[in-house]
């Protein structure tokens, strides 16, 4: 299981299939081409160890390439929380590593943007429909633990790994 949030881009699976990962967060699958059929629980069982998030598979479709195909992963909504968590980690993350300073009160444009974005994103990988989830219940949590990231990171001298933009 992982909390990485800078574990991003396609993962190899023991079966040959790829997961593909933003900020520690499964969003899809692919066959790679390959000529074997899938077992649906044993990718899901394996995602789950991975990232230690529940997923579901969403249906599989042809990709761009021959014989590729796709499924849109979805996280168990039970675990929305866990995601915003997650994507608030890699926000601060990109704070630091833009601003190199941790995140203060007055910084209220970012704190809005961010999560915005972020809640959109969460409620993306859980396969929600928006107004599904209230958004000013999560928006405190959001913040407070965005900020505390920043501040553990500044005093901690880390320069975490962030995706360019």
């Amino acid at each position: 299981m992982t909390d990485n949030t800078t574990q991003n881009g396609w993962i190899n699976l023991s079966n040959g299939f790829d997961v593909e990962l933003q900020h520690g967060i499964p969003v899809r699958l692919s066959n790679n081409g390959l000529d074997i059929p899938s077992d649906d629980a044993l990718l899901i069982e394996e995602v789950t160890r991975l990232s230690g998030l529940t997923v579901v598979i969403s249906g599989w479709e042809d990709a761009d390439e021959a014989g590729e195909q796709e499924a849109r992963l979805c996280v168990d909504a039970l675990l929305f929380e866990q995601v915003l968590r997650r994507l608030a980690l890699a926000s601060a993350a990109l704070f630091v590593d833009r601003y190199h300073t941790p995140i203060d009160q007055d910084s209220v444009d970012w704190d809005n943007a961010e999560y915005a974005r972020d809640f959109n994103h969460a409620v993306e990988c859980c396969c929600l429909d928006q107004g599904e989830m209230d958004r000013k219940q999560y928006f405190s949590i959001y913040v407070e633990l965005m900020h505390a990231e920043t501040k553990r990171l500044i005093d901690a001298g880390e320069s975490p790994m962030v995706d360019a933009e």
